[in-house]
């Protein structure tokens, strides 16, 4: 049989025909942000908190026992915390704010198992000693079970007030109001918002509508007074149940329907959701359809909205809290991530976008705390976290493209 010599050429045009047609069809892979992993400190501490301490205009970082100057962030000293348990530290919360009107930022915090509210005096540039910083108490709560705690400005005023939220159901749920004297301290005054209901899980915003910002926890929600927060006893709506839930719980209009709906993550087991609110009912209890957003991990302890991706939208930003029970809960020999996720309105899906991912205990977890802020200056913001893991920085160089 004779071959024609134009059968090599067709061949290979065929080849190239099937090439291009392939390529075409082929789906372009999306930009990722790309990520670098940094360890501070190797330690049990699950609380953290980001501000300039040192007045040099660089965001610095504070967590448990030490503190962080930018822009080399290596160790120096604040405090020593007391372990307990299995593998805890007393350290459940931290915040920056200044207590002294001395224009330093102190660190406010408070303890798992011990009741008082202290903070620590900020020595300011050119001070800071081997020592540490010195410690006030503010005010003895008589509660010993903290299972995290806020600074909220839940009046509005522009100050904020501190909120601790109890594992114990039935412990009281209180606002310390932060006023400041005539010799620039801060004393707090305490206001019950319910004499004997908490428990696990805390979170704050407009559920119903009226202006006033309510505060979510476990077991339903506190409705502010008409009067404003200070008026008298909140009242307590037992509109929904979520065990062991996210500090904090988020409060967003995801679908942009004029009612606020709830973003909540299970604590110490698998389970990351968020919540529509539906129209209230006629004597105004609310209605509540709940959606999975990611049930593929465990122990969802704490959650941020911030934007991390720079499309001037927040991304819901959370992980998995490394032995939250000490490795009892659920998942908890399981790889170990952070991640965050884009939330698409019209089609009420998320997409999940992972920022560290490691075996168990040996990357990023996020502890009790996250924080976003833009550490080197370079317009992408960094996440920084706590935890049994250790204290971390995660790197923010922008987009792979």
């Amino acid at each position: 049989m004779k071959i024609s010599p134009l059968l090599p050429l067709l061949v290979l045009a065929a080849c190239v025909i099937s090439l291009t047609a392939q390529q075409k069809g082929a789906k372009k892979e999306a930009p990722k942000l790309k990520w670098r992993v940094q360890q501070l400190h190797k330690d049990n501490n699950e609380g953290l908190a980001v501000g300039d301490i040192n007045g040099d205009g660089k965001p610095d970082i504070t967590a448990g026992e030490f503190w962080y100057a930018a822009p080399d962030f290596k160790p120096q000293p604040v405090r020593k915390l007391i372990p307990f348990g299995a593998d805890y530290v007393q350290n459940s919360a931290e915040h920056l704010y200044d207590m002294d009107g001395d224009g330093d930022l102190d660190i406010v915090t408070i303890a798992f198992t011990l009741p008082a509210l202290v903070w620590y005096e900020n020595p300011g540039a050119g001070n800071y000693k081997a020592e540490g910083w010195t410690m006030h108490e503010l005010i003895d709560t008589n509660i010993k079970a903290n299972e995290a705690a806020f600074l909220y400005d839940i009046d509005k005023d522009g100050t904020p007030e501190w909120i601790t939220n109890s594992w114990v159901a039935s412990n009281p749920t209180e606002i310390y109001r932060l006023i400041r004297g005539d010799d620039g301290k801060v004393k707090a005054e305490k206001h019950t918002v319910a004499e004997s209901a908490n428990g696990h899980g805390m979170g704050f915003g407009d559920i119903n509508g009226d202006g006033q910002d309510d505060i979510l926890f476990g077991k339903g929600w506190f409705e502010c007074p008409a009067d404003g927060p200070y008026s008298g006893l909140w009242t307590w709506r037992n509109d929904f149940d979520l065990p062991h839930a996210s500090c904090p719980v988020l409060v967003v209009d995801l679908n942009e329907d004029g009612r606020n709906d709830i973003i909540w993550g299970n604590g110490h087991n698998y389970g990351l959701y968020w919540m529509e609110q539906l129209e209230p009912q006629s004597d105004g209890t609310t209605t509540w359809r709940q959606r999975v957003i990611d049930d593929k991990f465990s122990q969802a302890h704490a959650l941020a909205w911030e934007d991390v991706d720079g499309d001037g939208k927040p991304e819901l930003i959370t992980g998995k809290r490394y032995y939250a029970h000490s490795g009892k809960d659920p998942g908890a020999s399981d790889p170990i991530t952070v991640q965050y996720y884009d939330w698409d309105k019209e089609s009420l899906s998320w997409s999940k976008k992972i920022i560290s991912d490691a075996p168990a205990g040996a990357g990023p977890g996020i502890g009790l705390q996250i924080r976003v802020a833009d550490l080197d200056g370079n317009g992408w913001p960094e996440v920084i976290t706590p935890g049994k893991s250790g204290t971390h920085i995660m790197w923010n160089d922008g987009w792979n493209e």
